[in-house]
């Protein structure tokens, strides 16, 4: 039986974006902007750290950068979220509006079919887009925002929080939007990735490649392009087309030859002599530019030092300690009102007769530091007695 790719890309896209969810819902990964930090586990990891955000930034420059001369396009096809939400609506569109309905904004106009040019597939298509976008705008509050401050957000229970709660609806038009009329116009004018694919990718990347020796077997044949997502012939394919790799010209060339119990004529290669994959790929990276390749194992062990190196939170003071100690400044300071006159008199025995108060109002309203508190009002008594010796006549 001859293998199909797309229930296995759907498991990988579908499994990309659960993570991207999961990623920050469980707290493994989270930036905390008022601190200027990222949280991973629940410890903070400053971005003062010079050697982590060069690190972060060596990684984030170069790593496209030897994926365009790999794996290509595959990262577009089989994982990136824009590409799987662009053909999930895709799909329902033609559902509901017609196998060849076109209202993207870079179609030729929009396109509907007659007999389905009905309010009712205008109103499921219309809420299963808001559905998805309401749904899809967490995810990116849930990498500033733990569950349950999202959670305040969106239902508004927090009225603190109705500048997030607005962020938030700003986020689900946008997710509409590109839901329903951007999708494949932003990969093709909007997208860093394969602006890059277009400037970096080589022909020794996995690519779909066709059989030319076996070309009168697709004489009068256009199945592949009719299935094509980027609308591209898949026969004629150039190193720095628009193909995302997905596969699904090669499974719909394969399920018609299938019929005849011959193999279709396209596939994925890599230009490289070795006939396993992994002598495919170590070849295809050894003619990857080394100091690209040199440049991202120097951010990984950078980015490693920066995390292994940072300085150790300090201990958090509990609540209740805190309004305790808050309590007793309260009872104190009024408690040593006169001492605390003379001090601004500029009456150095004043002074520490107010600091002497102070420590002996607190030790008998919190003696946990006891010794501490006592060793104070002896110290400052004593410094006390000094300038009144000092100043008496």
């Amino acid at each position: 039986m001859t293998k199909q790719y797309r229930p296995t890309r759907r498991w990988v896209q579908f499994a990309v974006l659960l993570l991207f969810a999961l990623i920050p819902a469980t707290g493994l990964f989270r930036i905390d902007l008022a601190s200027a930090s990222f949280s991973i586990l629940g410890h903070q990891i400053w971005w003062s750290s010079f050697t982590l955000i060069t690190g972060l930034t060596l990684i984030i420059a170069t790593a496209p950068v030897l994926t365009y001369n790999t794996i290509g396009t595959l990262w577009c096809g089989w994982a990136c979220p824009q590409n799987l939400l662009s053909e999930w609506a895709n799909n329902l569109t033609h559902k509901l509006l017609g196998k060849r309905a076109n209202v993207e904004v870079d179609g030729e106009g929009l396109i509907v079919a007659e007999k389905k040019n009905k309010f009712m597939n205008w109103a499921i298509l219309g809420t299963s887009f808001l559905a998805a976008s309401v749904v899809l705008s967490l995810i990116p509050f849930l990498f500033f925002y733990t569950p349950k401050e999202t959670w305040e957000i969106i239902t508004l229970s927090d009225r603190e929080k109705l500048s997030p709660f607005l962020l938030y609806l700003f986020s689900v038009f946008l997710i509409f939007i590109d839901i329903a009329a951007v999708r494949y116009f932003f990969c093709d004018y909007a997208c860093f990735y394969r602006m890059g694919q277009r400037m970096f990718g080589t022909k020794d990347a996995l690519h779909v490649t066709y059989d030319a020796s076996r070309s009168a077997d697709c004489a009068k044949c256009n199945y592949c392009a009719t299935v094509c997502i980027t609308k591209i012939k898949p026969t004629k394919i150039a190193a720095h087309d628009i193909c995302i790799n997905c596969g699904e010209c090669i499974d719909a060339c394969n399920r018609l030859h299938q019929k005849t119990g011959t193999q279709g004529l396209l596939d994925f290669r890599l230009n490289a002599r070795s006939k396993s994959w992994h002598g495919k790929t170590m070849a295809v990276l050894g003619k990857a530019n080394r100091l690209v390749t040199m440049l991202l194992l120097a951010g990984i062990a950078m980015t490693a030092w920066g995390i292994a190196t940072q300085p150790k939170p300090e201990e958090k003071i509990p609540l209740a300690v805190l309004q305790k100690a808050h309590e007793v400044a309260q009872i104190c300071s009024a408690q040593c009102t006169k001492e605390e006159t003379a001090c601004k008199n500029r009456d150095m025995e004043g002074c520490y007769r107010a600091a002497a108060c102070r420590c002996q109002c607190t030790l008998e309203h919190d003696p946990a530091n006891g010794s501490e508190l006592r060793q104070c009002v002896a110290r400052n008594l004593e410094h006390a007695e000094a300038e009144h010796m000092k100043h008496k006549p």
